[in-house]
């Protein structure tokens, strides 16, 4: 079974949707050319993923503001990176203002706002916490590679993505001393991609709601494609 195929984004959608309609109401030769431009499409995309154009936006719909803060989330205190991530994305897609405070998100909200807050911030910090885990199961993971790891995620899930050509964040880099040369520096992961370009793809599907075990088990694909070990 392939493991390098990508999930499929909206033009992938709605190509796939027009051969369907091509192959089951075409004419002539238009059915059989439209099942084997299906067939080619699923050889280079992953369509087990929700369409993103018919998937549900975590920040639809109108937020409330209220003078009362209330509590959303908590976290660990190893969490830091997570909570902004979720304290910057409430704020920015919603515009409402968050405190962190002794462990806990709270929301200058209404009661309604604050309890959809409390779903949406739960979410993201599990997607988050699922994703880091598995990540920072790869050999030779450092601290500097798990926050640009969470760097891709948030800009992925915010749609912040850095332009073609603009230089990724910076990966940790570790000297590792060995008789023949001493002071050889090399990349401190065994993870032939980089860690924020992987996370982008993560990201973007959080924000639309895609169940954790599936974005999960993507990770987990690009990670066995991408690694050093075990490649010829």
């Amino acid at each position: 079974m392939k493991t390098n195929l990508k999930p499929a984004n909206s033009k992938a959608w709605a190509l796939l949707k027009k051969l369907q309609a091509l192959a089951e109401q075409g004419i002539d030769g238009e059915k059989i050319s439209a099942q084997n431009k299906i067939a080619r499409l699923k050889t280079r995309f992953i369509f087990t993923l929700p369409d993103p154009d018919e998937s549900s936006d975590l920040f639809v719909g109108n937020f409330k503001h209220s003078t009362t803060a209330r509590r959303i989330c908590s976290f660990g205190r190893n969490e830091f990176d997570v909570a902004n991530s979720v304290k910057w994305a409430i704020e920015s897609a919603t515009k409402i203002p968050c405190i962190y405070r002794d462990g806990d998100l709270l929301t200058e909200a209404t009661p309604s706002t604050a309890r959809r807050l409390t779903e949406i911030a739960d979410h993201i910090a599990q997607s988050f916490r699922a994703l880091l885990d598995k990540f920072s199961a790869i050999d030779g993971v450092s601290v500097t590679d798990r926050q640009v790891f969470v760097m891709g995620l948030y800009d992925g899930m915010m749609n912040e993505v850095r332009n073609v050509g603009q230089r990724l964040p910076s990966r940790s880099r570790a000297a590792k001393k060995t008789k023949a040369k001493k002071g050889v520096v090399t990349c401190s992961s065994d993870l032939h991609i980089h860690p924020y370009t992987v996370a982008v793809n993560l990201g973007k599907q959080i924000r639309f709601s895609v169940p954790v075990e599936q974005i999960a088990a993507e990770l987990e694909a690009v990670i066995q494609k991408h690694l050093t070990r075990g490649q010829p």
